[in-house]
Formats: structure tokens, C-alpha cells, sequence
């Protein structure tokens, strides 16, 4: 064996090499580390270059679509985090009257309301955050934790806490705004109405926009902080009213607190409405009737020429205000419990026998169908009676409000003294008298549907209600389950004669047969709404007269009709306004409407004037009032007397 080879141990599979001398002659022992062996084999790390490329691919392909597939996704939530969109109220609409008198108008209030996605995170602290807000604004805590868990706490949409808080109230928040984290104080405009316990129903009331509204309104146009109409005109032309919400495009702190306005849209005011309403005739109206005797009434005036509303007055009253700032749960339940039913409007919803009101229209009808001519008499004893058709030993009285009796009457003195008698004999005949058959129930029903009756005029408000017009038809149908109170007598025809019974009409639909009569048999459908102008007063919208009803009688007997209802005021049950400046035609009406007490009675009365030239319609209701005579006419003359002086031909 060669002394100067030597295997090393790092190679492998290699014949030995030969040592240079000086090699050999190193000790084996030597300090030195190592050796300079140019032949010698270097381990491998490529796979460890591949790894570090395969990471760095993964890196860089990650980059790449964060910044330039989801950039702008992810840029867009963090400016969102950063830049709000905050909705501008636009004011609503102004509502005029046909004077130019304003009766609805705007002015700024202050809502608190809370932003989910700001408040704090943590159960523990929101509710007690929300508690000591509470507290402060007097709202209920839960109500506001309900609508956040509904809103979804990534909401930024904001959430009303309390409405109508006050200016004291605001600037309170302001000072402590750092305790409320995600809650916020907003100025917003809300309806100021003039005088609004005497405009309460036709005008009606504004209020938060709720889900069930915003099934019919553009989502588009409204915020969850909006305000839209509830009820009367405000609802009706909500359209017109609602304007066009601005934005302000704010930068606000990572709590959500505003730092800047970086841009704004500034809202657009709805449309101004001018209604056919006359404020001061209203005001009058409303007046007379709240210093009457009865808490519960309504009065209607109307052009009948036109069918322009001119007043519309349903006591009580209740204060709109109330509404638009965010009704209190104890002044809401006030109203609600309150018997005379403050929030109910009489004038389209309510219905009532009409009582004598109806005579008009019922001596018309026998004109018509020549039942009676102008001259017929018939002998008003005080009663009729009528014996059982199946025993005839069993009689049935009808007695007239005169039980002594009227004497000989024709239809203009039995218009004018309103005798019960000479219509029950016209309606349903007498077998005692000329007039055996009379109209009958169904042409009497008839004659009532010509005048629209048991179906709404179609005015210009929500909630009209159609009355009733009865019939054996109806009575059959009402009553099927009982076979006496099913079958129609001869006491119905003469009951419904003279507006009693089961007719039911509503004070608007008395007026407009008043406006029938006295506009030669057309009528006119009732309307509130007279132009819609925008901001630049740039006319819209012109609400045009409609017919409602076209002629159907003859005019020579709408003439005895007319002439009839003048002597009402000469020398009949109407004489109170025989000595109004104008001349006026009317009728007088008491309607039965408690079976267990017949003293009980709604008072009517309904007239138009001037005489010749009728241009106004007035018809008061007093609930429960007594006699037509004695509580609704001098509520009509006042108002007649008050027209002639201020506004016939002014």
C-alpha cells in the first residue's frame, strides 16, 4: 500500500489520490480545519431555490389581485368607512289656501338617531350607552335596540331614536357627543300647520315613513329618516308634496363623527299645493259649531257649480303638530280613548240617517214618475195607520213630528214644513188617500242611486265611505238567515221616505244632492285640490271640474223642487235666514238613530243661496244635537251671513 495515497471520506467511489509531499507530511493532527480539495462533490439546494420562486409567485399573484383584481372593491369599503353619504330632507310642498293664506308650511326640528354599523360592538355597552340616551331624550330603549337588530348592525342607514327633540335637547348632545358613540343629532324640516285643530281632517298629518308605506312609495326617492303623509291631503297628493332629498358627501372619524363635507346635492322643495278650500269660511264654521251644545259635528260648503270644496269641518278636532314632531304614546292614547273620537272625520266616514234632508229628492222622484203633480194635496192628520196585511185587528201608527197634523199640503208647503205624512204617502202610498201605490221601495232606491248615493262621490280624500241605500234586495241579503227580519214592509218604503230606517248617507253626500237640486239636476264631483305650482311657480297640475251626475229629471220639475226649498226659508222650518242679505233655499232634517230612545235625534240642516244664482252650499251636521231647527240653521245662517259680507261678489 502506497504510504502517500489516502481515501478521504468524502469521496465516494473514487480511486484514491496521491498526495503532493508537503500533504503527506502534514500531521494528522494539524489545526487545520480543512482542505482545499477542488474534487470534491458540493451538496445540492435547488430545491430550495424553487421553493423560495414558488413563494414569491405565490406573494406576487396575491398582490396582483388585491391591487388590481379587488383594488377597488376593497378601496370603495375603506372609503365607505371614510366618506359617508348623509341624505338631505327636502322641505314638503307648501299647502295654500284658495286665498293665497298659507295652512301647512315647514319649519326645522331635531331627531336623534343612531348609525348601527358606529355603535359600540359590545352587547354590554350598547344597551348601556342606548340606556343613558334614554334617559336623557325620553325615548324607550328597547324600541331603538329592536329597529338596530333589524337594521343589521353593518347598517349605515340611520335609525330614528327620538323625534322632535329640543333645540335645549340638541345642544345637550352636543356637548356630551363623545358618551354617544354612533348616535347623532339631525335638523330636519317637518309640517307646521296653522291653526290645525280646524284643519285636522282635510288636511291630515305627516310622519315617519314606515315599511308598510314603502310598499307604495319609490324606494328611491325616500330615506328611513323621511317623512311622508299619513292621512287627508297629505296623503292624497303625496306625490306632489314629497320633494327631492339632497347629499352630503362627508368624511367623518373612524367613530363615525363628521370631520368635513366634501360635496353636497342640495335638496329640491316638493310642489305647493292651492286648495279650493277657503281658510276663513273654515275658520267660521269650526268656530260655530265648537261653541255649539254638541261636541260631535261637521259642516261641508261647496260651489255647486263647479264642485269646489270650499270648506270641510269635522269637530273634534285634534292637533296635527303633534303628528309631524313625533307623537308622545300618552298623547296618542288620549286621542284614541277620547268617546267623541277627535281623529274620525265625520264629513266623508261618518254616516247618518239624513232625516227630512231627503224630502227633496223624494217629492222629485214622484214628479218624475207622476205620483203627484205640483197642485196634489194630501190631508196631513198626524198619523197614519196601517193595519197588520195578515190580522187585520192589529194596526201600526205612523206618526208625524206634528202628532196634531199639518192640515191640506202640497209638496211646496209639505218640503217647507217638512210633513212627514205627504211622504210616507208619496213613498209608499195610502189606501185611504188619492195615492194608493206611491213610488214603491224600488223606485225610490232607484231615484236615490240617480243622486249617487250608496256609492262615495269620489272626493279628493282616503277613506270616503259609500253610505247605504236599502232596498228589499239588500234587506233579503243583510237579514237571509232570519225570514221576518228579512221581508221588506210597507213601514220600510215609509221609513226610507223620509230618510229614516236603515238609509245612511254621510254630511259630504248631503251636500252634493243639495248641489243637484240646486244646480238644475247636475252635479259636480267634490274636489279639494285646485293647482299644483313647482318651486319656480310654474303651473303643473290644474284640477279641472268633473260631472258626477248628469241631468236626469226634468227642469220645470227641479223648479217646484227649488221653489219648494225657498219657502223652507220664507215661512217654513227654514225662517231663521229669511232675513239674510242674500236669498237662500233649504231644508231642514231630524234623524232618529237610538231605537231605545227616540228623543235622541241628529240635527241637519242644508241650504244654498244666493237663491237665483246658487254659487255656495253649506250643510251642517250636529250629532245628537235635538231638532235641525233649533242647532244646525244658525250655524248655516251665521256662514251664509259671513259670505254675503266677505266674498259674494268681492
Amino acid at each position: 500500500m502506497n504510504p502517500f495515497e489516502i481515501k478521504t471520506s468524502l469521496q465516494s467511489r473514487q480511486s484514491p489520490r496521491v498526495l503532493d509531499w508537503e500533504e503527506s507530511a502534514q500531521d494528522v493532527l494539524s489545526s487545520v480545519e480543512a482542505v482545499h480539495d477542488p474534487g470534491r462533490p458540493i451538496k445540492s439546494w435547488h430545491w430550495l431555490r424553487f421553493l423560495l420562486l414558488a413563494v414569491f409567485v405565490v406573494l406576487a399573484g396575491r398582490v396582483f389581485y388585491l391591487q388590481i383584481i379587488t383594488g377597488r372593491d376593497f378601496r370603495a369599503l375603506s372609503e365607505s368607512n371614510r366618506i359617508r353619504s348623509q341624505s338631505i330632507l327636502a322641505p314638503r310642498g307648501l299647502i295654500m289656501d284658495r286665498n293665497g293664506q298659507a295652512l301647512a308650511q315647514n319649519a326645522a326640528s331635531f331627531n336623534l338617531a343612531a348609525i348601527p354599523f358606529d355603535l359600540p360592538k359590545n352587547g354590554p355597552d350598547l344597551e348601556g350607552e342606548i340606556a343613558k340616551a334614554a334617559v336623557i331624550f325620553e325615548f324607550e330603549p328597547h324600541e331603538l335596540l329592536d329597529k338596530i337588530k333589524a337594521a343589521g348592525r353593518q347598517s349605515l342607514q340611520p335609525i330614528v331614536a327620538k323625534q322632535g327633540i329640543t333645540a335645549e335637547q340638541a345642544i345637550l348632545f352636543e356637548t356630551r357627543s363623545s358618551e354617544f358613540v354612533g348616535l347623532m343629532v339631525q335638523q330636519i324640516p317637518v309640517r307646521q300647520y296653522i291653526n290645525s285643530a280646524a284643519f285636522s281632517h282635510v288636511l291630515g298629518y305627516t310622519g315617519l315613513v314606515s315599511q308598510k308605506d314603502m310598499a307604495f312609495l319609490d324606494p328611491e326617492k325616500y330615506d328611513a329618516t323621511d317623512y311622508s303623509g299619513k292621512t287627508g291631503i297629505e296623503l292624497a297628493y303625496e306625490n306632489y308634496l314629497h320633494g327631492q332629498n339632497g347629499r352630503d358627501m362627508v368624511e367623518v372619524d373612524a367613530r363615525g363623527r363628521a370631520l368635513d363635507v366634501l360635496g353636497r346635492n342640495e335638496p329640491v322643495a316638493g310642489n305647493k299645493l292651492q286648495l279650493n278650500i277657503d281658510k276663513d269660511l273654515q275658520e267660521k264654521l269650526y268656530n260655530d259649531l265648537k261653541s255649539g251644545r254638541a261636541p260631535k259635528a261637521a259642516a261641508v260648503a261647496m260651489n255647486p257649480k263647479n264642485g269646489e270644496v270650499l270648506a270641510l269641518v269635522s269637530l273634534p278636532g285634534f292637533d296635527s303638530n303633534l303628528f309631524a314632531r313625533g307623537i308622545r304614546s300618552d298623547d296618542y292614547n288620549q286621542l284614541l280613548e277620547d268617546k267623541n273620537l277627535p281623529l274620525f272625520n265625520r264629513d266623508i266616514a261618518g254616516v247618518y240617517p239624513p232625516g227630512s234632508t231627503v224630502k227633496p229628492m223624494v217629492g222629485l222622484a214622484a214628479l218624475e214618475e207622476g205620483i203627484i203633480s205640483p197642485s196634489t194635496v194630501i190631508n196631513d192628520r198626524g198619523v197614519l195607520v196601517i193595519p197588520n196585511q195578515y190580522d187585520p185587528s192589529i194596526n201600526y201608527n205612523f206618526y208625524g213630528w206634528n202628532r196634531g197634523g199639518l192640515g191640506a199640503v202640497n209638496i211646496y208647503s209639505a218640503i217647507a214644513e217638512s210633513s212627514d205624512i205627504y211622504f210616507y204617502t208619496v213613498a209608499g202610498g195610502y189606501p185611504n188617500s188619492s195615492i194608493t201605490d206611491g213610488l214603491g221601495a224600488d223606485k225610490l232606491a232607484g231615484y236615490f242611486r240617480k243622486f249617487n248615493l250608496g256609492k262615495p262621490t269620489g272626493i279628493d280624500l282616503p277613506g270616503e265611505k259609500p253610505g247605504l241605500v236599502a232596498d228589499p234586495v239588500w234587506k233579503a241579503d243583510y237579514y237571509k238567515t232570519d225570514p221576518i227580519l228579512s221581508k221588506w214592509y210597507l213601514g220600510d218604503t215609509y221609513h226610507i221616505g223620509i230618510g229614516q230606517g236603515d238609509m245612511l248617507v254621510t254630511p259630504l253626500q248631503v251636500a252634493e244632492w243639495t248641489a243637484i237640486i240646486a244646480n238644475n239636476g247636475v252635479g259636480f264631483k267634490p274636489q279639494i285640490l285646485n293647482t299644483v305650482t313647482n318651486k319656480d311657480g310654474k303651473l303643473i297640475f290644474q284640477k279641472s271640474p268633473e260631472i258626477l251626475v248628469s241631468k236626469f229629471a226634468d227642469e220645470k220639475n227641479l223648479h217646484v223642487i227649488q221653489a219648494a226649498m225657498r219657502q223652507t226659508v220664507t215661512g217654513g222650518s227654514g225662517r231663521q235666514l229669511a232675513d239674510l242679505p242674500i236669498e237662500a233655499a233649504g231644508k231642514t232634517g231630524t234623524s232618529q238613530f237610538d231605537g231605545s230612545d227616540p228623543k235622541r235625534t241628529h240635527a241637519w240642516f242644508t241650504a244654498y243661496a244666493p237663491f237665483n244664482d246658487p254659487q255656495i252650499v253649506i250643510t251642517v251636521l250636529v250629532e245628537a244635537g235635538g231638532e235641525g231647527h233649533a242647532v244646525a240653521e244658525p250655524v248655516v245662517k251665521n256662514a251664509f251671513l259671513w259670505w254675503a259680507e266677505n266674498r259674494y261678489k268681492k
